[in-house]
Formats: structure tokens, C-alpha cells, sequence
């Protein structure tokens, strides 16, 4: 009786520790997808055209001597989602206040109050970093002289730090980074300036082959 209960706590120790690796495997990978606070992050794509920054490796005395941060270093935002961003955007209806010409938001009308810099192509013009900056802190740069700003003189725009995600501000500044000319995605703009020389090439290939052809006659 001994002998058959030894036994079967030896085959219970044995599926356990077979087991055990699994099941940290599982809790470190679904702890390593998720933002601050519990949240998880997105799936495949949440991390599309993210900056990729070369690893700096200090040591702590290093660091402290050259003011808390490694030589040269600075602050860069990673890549995100400019659809998920444009979704965001919507969704806090900023664009009652910040016009983007070519773009059709819903409802777009603008109500008393509703005044913003028009943010169409400024993509190109700003890194991400101020954008952000300007989202969490609009009174970091305040615009003067256009209505921007209250009876205070601090910026009219609202606080969405209590309501928005890490994961929201990165995706909404990769949207506002991709805002060329017209409202469009910068790379949509680029296009089509391509395809407008391309369609001026063919077009002044063909005419030369037409006068070719009237200097033979």
C-alpha cells in the first residue's frame, strides 16, 4: 500500500514538472503583450512601422555622469498605426476643431468654441514627438493670436489624459505623421505626383512621336 501511493506521488511530481515550464511560458508571453496597467496590447500589426532604435548599453555610473542619460541620447516615439489612428481621432471628434482638407468625417460640423490649428499636411512639418507632446501637454506651445487660447491664456483643447491609451496616442500621432497635402496619407500624395509625371512623360512621348511622323509627311 506504501509502496503503490510512493508511486503515484512520484508520477504526480513528474507531470507537474513537465507541465510547470508550459505554463510560465504562457503567463510570461501573455505578460510581455500587455501596456501598463493590464491592458494587452494589440495582435499582429498594433507595432506596424515601428521605429527601431539601436539598443544603448551604459553602465549606471556612466549614466549618472553624464546627466542621467547616455550621450547623445533622446526621446523617440515608436511607430504606430495611422488607421487605428484616424479611428481615434474620430472617435475624440477632433475634428470639430481641427480641419483636414480631403478628409469626410462624420459630422463634421463646428460649434461655438470649436477652434483649432487646421492640421492639413502639417504631417511633414512636426516629428512625432511634438505632436505627442501636443496631445498630452497643449500648453507646452501655445499658438497665440488665432483664438487657440482662453480668457487664461492657456490652451482651449482638452484633457484626454485620463481617457486615452498608450497604444491611442501612438496610433494617433502616426496618423497625424502620415497627413501630406490635401489631407491625404503622405504616401497616397506621393503616388500620386508619381503618377502624374509618369502620365507627363507618356504624354509628351506621344506627342514627339506625332511630330515625328508630321515632319516625315
Amino acid at each position: 500500500m506504501n509502496l503503490r501511493i510512493l508511486l503515484t506521488s512520484f508520477i504526480l511530481i513528474g507531470v507537474l514538472l513537465a507541465v510547470a515550464p508550459m505554463v510560465l511560458t504562457q503567463s510570461t508571453h501573455e505578460h510581455g503583450n500587455k501596456e501598463p496597467g493590464g491592458m494587452k496590447m494589440e495582435g499582429p500589426g498594433s507595432q506596424a512601422g515601428a521605429a527601431k532604435k539601436t539598443p544603448v548599453h551604459v553602465s549606471s555610473e556612466e549614466l549618472h555622469q553624464s546627466g542621467g542619460v547616455p550621450k547623445g541620447w533622446s526621446f523617440s516615439l515608436p511607430g504606430g498605426n495611422p488607421e487605428a489612428g484616424r479611428q481615434v481621432f474620430v472617435e475624440l471628434e477632433c475634428f470639430k476643431c481641427h480641419q483636414i482638407s480631403g478628409e469626410n468625417f462624420p459630422n463634421a460640423s463646428r460649434g461655438e468654441g470649436d477652434v483649432g490649428p487646421e492640421l492639413t499636411g502639417m504631417g511633414p512639418f512636426h516629428p512625432a514627438e511634438y505632436f505627442a507632446e501636443s496631445i498630452i501637454n497643449p500648453n507646452a506651445v501655445i499658438i497665440t493670436g488665432q483664438g487657440y487660447t482662453g480668457a487664461d491664456g492657456l490652451s482651449i483643447m482638452p484633457n484626454y489624459n485620463d481617457s486615452l491609451t498608450l497604444r491611442q496616442l501612438i496610433d494617433l500621432v502616426a496618423y497625424l505623421k502620415s497627413i501630406g497635402g490635401e489631407g491625404h496619407p503622405q504616401h497616397q500624395a506621393e503616388g500620386h505626383g508619381q503618377h502624374q509625371a509618369e502620365e507627363h512623360g507618356q504624354h509628351q512621348t506621344e506627342e514627339h512621336k506625332h511630330q515625328a511622323e508630321e515632319h516625315k509627311h
